[in-house]
């Protein structure tokens, strides 16, 4: 494994302009610089995408005008409304980590999924819920740039195939038909003054945490992402990076750049030669907030869950091999198998309480960040 500290920004323009097969020799060199950045450090900047400027403007302002609403009016759009598509607000306390509340609040989105969609009542799939009357324009907004989000994820895949010396359309054919599942948040982080931080370093926790009348609360939290890609804007610093040194690096704020990182899934499915790397939010400061743009791009939800085909290439060295070996041992999957809507709802389990799955046992635990019980059947 190369050792370096560089984030890099990746310019790729070339790959939503090549439409060959094979590649354009630009795609092929934008694919090289991606195979190093997620090879050494797990995650990469990119720039020379075509999400509209003003698309994402109208996104930060909704957004904005979101979490200003009055909580009543915020809490008539509670997940738990949502029924199974999991869907809209969860304010602070609706994700914890290590069993502390996350000192964040969030919006729930997804694509949005007709009565007539064949995945229609299933897990993860259903209408989004919007605040109509209160910002008319959120809804298109939002929409949109989840469409935009999605084009851009396979445009992405494209780019990592050719980097693994794959056909172009490998991960599109054989893992996004006939379409990727999508999640997609905002979080908004409040500012936290420096008299009320304590600071709790519990084993692998590396979380500040602040006490309130409910217990302690985690400011940063080291994370690792569950799937496949998370495709991330962020408006603020405060997001930071583990490199394979052991040493938090800041994510600098670029504009118009989206933060590229590998999830644990493909970490797997690549056999560790890309890293999924622990990351966390440092508190923004005080009378300040920090929103955050996570886009969580994913597997199809029938997608067969199997290691690439990568015996073309040559074997890692055994050292980088036992490395794999205890990231992979961080994680909450044993083996490699199964079809990827099993690990989905394995994870989010303790989410829909009353929802039964089939027997899966092999892969996966039920996550415990998620802490408000969503009913199936929204009420």
């Amino acid at each position: 494994m190369a050792s370096t500290n560089e984030i890099v920004i990746i310019d790729i323009s070339a790959l939503l302009s090549s439409h060959t097969k094979p590649p354009s020799p630009e795609a092929v060199e934008v694919a090289k610089k991606i195979y190093a950045a997620f090879s050494t450090l797990g995650f990469c900047q990119f720039t020379g995408h075509d999400i509209p400027v003003e698309l994402q403007a109208d996104l930060v302002k909704c957004s904005q005008q979101f979490f200003a609403l009055p909580e009543a009016e915020k809490s008539a759009l509670h997940v738990k409304n949502g029924g199974i598509a999991w869907r809209v607000y969860a304010p602070l306390g609706g994700e914890s980590t290590h069993g502390r509340t996350d000192w964040k609040e969030g919006i729930y989105f997804g694509p949005e999924h007709p009565a007539d969609h064949p995945h229609a009542g299933m897990l993860l799939h259903g209408a989004n819920q919007f605040p109509d009357a209160s910002i008319p324009a959120m809804r298109g907004v939002v929409q949109d740039y989840v469409n935009f989000i999605i084009e851009l994820g396979k445009i992405i895949c494209d780019g990592l195939s050719s980097s693994l010396g794959l056909e172009k359309d490998f991960i599109r054919e054989n893992y996004l038909q006939p379409e990727p599942v999508a999640l997609f948040r905002c979080w908004s982080y409040p500012g936290i003054s420096q008299e009320e931080e304590i600071y709790g370093i519990g084993e692998h926790s590396g979380t500040i945490l602040r006490s309130g009348p409910s217990g302690d609360f985690a400011i940063f939290t080291e994370l690792l992402d569950f799937g496949f890609l998370t495709i991330l804007k962020q408006m603020a610093p405060g997001l930071q990076f583990l490199t394979p040194q052991k040493e938090w690096i800041d994510v600098p704020v670029v504009e118009n750049a989206l933060i590229c990182n590998v999830g644990d899934m493909l970490d797997r499915m690549t056999v560790g030669r890309f890293i999924s790397a622990r990351h966390r939010v440092l508190p923004p400061a005080p009378g300040t907030s920090r929103l955050s743009f996570p886009f969580f791009f994913d597997y199809s939800w029938t997608a067969k869950i199997r290691p690439f085909p990568l015996s073309h290439l040559p074997a890692l060295p055994a050292a980088e091999d036992e490395e794999n070996k205890v990231r992979w041992g961080t994680t909450t999957f044993t083996n490699v198998e199964g079809e990827w809507w099993q690990y989905l709802a394995k994870k989010v389990k303790k989410v829909f309480p009353d929802l039964v799955l089939p027997d899966f046992d092999s892969n996966i635990a039920p996550s415990s960040r998620f802490t408000i019980a969503v009913p199936v059947v929204a009420k």
